[in-house]
């Protein structure tokens, strides 16, 4: 049986999900989190764990989850900075 694929909000490429790293958007933090288990309740995106695609999936990201335009953009800045310390320089 084939392993569900996603696509990376960073190089916008197809691969399995076990192989990218989920972030989703919950309104009641009003914040971005890191989905570990692949389990939070919420719109979810996913990016590879790369920095060429953790920078264009930074910009990106306000659109794939669907964040409001009034929410400050440290709730969406900080996370990603803590995605960025777990990145492969490839």
């Amino acid at each position: 049986m084939p392993q569900p694929e996603r696509t990376c909000i960073g190089c916008r490429i197809r691969d399995t999900k076990s192989a990218l790293t989920r972030v989703v958007w919950q309104p009641e933090l009003a914040a971005v989190s890191l989905d570990e288990k692949q389990s939070l309740p919420g719109r979810g995106a996913y990016v590879h764990l790369l920095l060429p695609c953790l920078e264009k999936g930074q910009r990106r990201v306000r659109g794939a989850l669907r964040i409001p335009g009034t929410v400050d953009w440290r709730t969406v800045s900080e996370p990603w900075a803590s995605l960025r310390t777990l990145a492969k320089l490839d």
